[in-house]
C-alpha cells in the first residue's frame, strides 16, 4: 500500500515536472533560427486572428440587428465597441511590451480574447454584447503590436518592413479565406454558433502561444533599462513622423476599418440587390487578398528602389481614385467589382510602410511604444468613423453620401504625405 502511494506520488511529481518544463520551455533548447521562425509564425497567427475578429462585424451586422432589435447607429456602436477598447489599449500595450517582453503578455491577451468570443456568443441583450466586444478588443489589442515586437526582437532591422509585409500577407490571406467560410457558416447556422467555433479556435491558439512564444535573450537588459513612462511617451509623441505616418495609415486603413469590416457589405447588398450575403462577403474579402498581394510587393519595391515616400504617394493616389470609383459609379458588373476591390487592397496595402518609418525614426528603447501609438492612430478610424457613418445612414443620408467622408480623408492624406520621411 505504501509502495503504491509512493509510486503514485512519484508519477504525479514527474507529470508536474514535465508540464512545468513544457510550459516554461527552459529545458527544451532549439536552434536560434528555428525559435525565431516559430515565434514569428505564432505571433503572426495572433495578428491574423485579430484582423479576422475586426472583419467579422460586417458579416454579423444583420444578425445583431435582428436579434437585439437595433438601429443602424446602434449596430455601428456595437461594432465600434471592439475598436474603442482596442484603440485605448494601444499606448499601454507598447509600454507593457517594452517592460515585460512578449511571452507572458501574449498568454494573458489570448485568454482574454477567448473569454470575449464566448461571451459574445452567449450574449442575450445589447449591453452584454457591447461588453463582450470590449473584452475582445482588449485581448486583441496585443495582437498586431505583439507581432511587430516579436519580429523586431528576433530578426534584423534591415528586413523588418519585408517581414511585416509577409506577416500582413499571411494574415490577410487567412482573413480573406476565413470571411468566405464564415459567411457560409453564418448563413447556415447563425452568428452565435459561428462565434462559439471562433472561440474554440482562439483556445487552440492560446495553447500555441503557451508552447512556442519565448522572449529573446537580448531583451532582458533592454526591458530592465526601459525609459520612465512619461519620458517614453514624450519622446514618441513629440516625433513628427509618428503623427504623419499614423495619419497615412489612418486614411488608407479606414477602407478596411469602416468599409470592409462593417458598411461595405450592406452597401453592396443595397446597391446590387438581390446580391446575397456570401457573395458580398466574398467581394469584400478581395480587399484582404489585395493587401496580401500588395504588402510584400510594395515592401520589395521600396527596398529595391529606395524611394519610399514616392511609392507611398503613388499608392495613396491610386487608392483614392479606386475608392471614388467604387462609391460614385452607379453600377459595376460582378467581375468588375471583384477586380476593383482586389486592386483597392493592393494599393491601400502601403499603409504597412508607416511602421517601418516609425521604427527608423525612434530609439530602440521606445520602439514598441512608438509602434503602438502609430497603430492606435491607424485603428482609431474604426471607433470614430463606424458609428459616424451609421449615424449619417440613420439620418437618411445615402451610402454614397455617408461614405464620401472616407474620400475626404483620403484626399487630405495625399497632401500630408509630402511631409513623410524620404529615407
Amino acid at each position: 500500500m505504501a509502495r503504491a502511494s509512493v509510486n503514485k506520488s512519484y508519477a504525479w511529481a514527474n507529470e508536474t515536472y514535465i508540464i512545468e518544463n513544457l510550459l516554461s520551455l527552459k529545458r527544451y533548447h532549439m536552434p536560434r533560427i528555428v525559435s525565431a521562425w516559430l515565434n514569428w509564425m505564432v505571433s503572426t497567427c495572433f495578428a491574423l486572428f485579430q484582423f479576422f475578429l475586426q472583419a467579422a462585424a460586417g458579416l454579423m451586422a444583420t444578425g445583431w440587428q435582428n436579434d437585439f432589435q437595433l438601429t443602424s447607429g446602434q449596430v455601428g456602436t456595437l461594432s465600434a465597441a471592439f475598436f474603442i477598447s482596442y484603440t485605448l489599449m494601444q499606448v499601454p500595450v507598447g509600454l507593457i511590451f517594452d517592460r515585460f517582453g512578449a511571452r507572458k503578455i501574449l498568454i494573458i491577451a489570448t485568454i482574454i480574447m477567448v473569454a470575449g468570443c464566448f461571451s459574445l456568443a452567449l450574449s442575450q441583450v445589447y449591453w452584454q454584447a457591447i461588453l463582450a466586444r470590449l473584452v475582445m478588443g482588449i485581448g486583441s489589442s496585443f495582437g498586431f503590436v505583439g507581432m511587430l515586437y516579436v519580429t523586431s526582437s528576433w530578426f534584423s532591422g534591415r528586413y523588418f518592413a519585408l517581414f511585416i509585409g509577409v506577416s500582413e500577407t499571411l494574415a490577410m490571406l487567412g482573413v480573406a479565406l476565413g470571411e468566405i467560410g464564415m459567411a457560409t457558416i453564418i448563413s447556415t447556422y447563425g452568428w452565435r454558433y459561428t462565434m462559439i467555433v471562433v472561440g474554440c479556435v482562439a483556445t487552440v491558439m492560446t495553447g500555441a502561444v503557451i508552447l512556442i512564444i519565448r522572449d529573446h535573450a537580448s531583451l532582458s537588459d533592454k526591458n530592465k533599462k526601459a525609459l520612465p513612462i512619461v519620458r517614453a511617451l514624450k519622446e514618441v509623441l513629440s516625433n513628427r513622423q509618428v503623427w504623419l505616418a499614423g495619419y497615412y495609415g489612418f486614411a488608407l486603413f479606414s477602407i478596411v476599418n469602416v468599409v470592409v469590416t462593417l458598411w461595405g457589405i450592406p452597401f453592396l447588398i443595397e446597391r446590387y440587390y438581390p446580391l446575397t450575403l456570401d457573395v458580398a462577403g466574398a467581394m469584400m474579402s478581395m480587399v484582404f487578398l489585395g493587401i496580401a498581394i500588395g504588402g510584400p510587393f510594395n515592401a520589395w519595391l521600396i527596398q529595391r528602389w529606395k524611394h519610399r515616400q514616392l511609392f507611398m504617394q503613388l499608392f495613396a493616389l491610386v487608392t483614392t481614385i479606386l475608392f471614388a470609383l467604387t462609391i460614385y459609379i452607379p453600377k459595376f458588373s460582378p467581375p468588375g467589382l471583384y477586380f476593383i476591390f482586389l486592386s483597392l487592397g493592393i494599393f491601400s496595402s502601403s499603409y504597412i510602410q508607416v511602421f517601418a518609418i516609425v521604427k527608423d525614426t525612434v530609439s530602440t528603447a521606445v520602439q514598441a511604444t512608438a509602434l503602438s501609438v502609430t497603430n492606435m492612430i491607424v485603428m482609431i478610424s474604426a471607433p470614430l468613423l463606424q458609428p459616424l457613418v451609421g449615424l449619417l445612414l440613420e439620418k437618411k443620408y445615402s451610402f454614397t453620401q455617408s461614405l464620401s467622408l472616407i474620400s475626404i480623408i483620403l484626399i487630405i492624406n495625399l497632401i500630408t504625405s509630402f511631409a513623410l520621411d524620404k529615407k
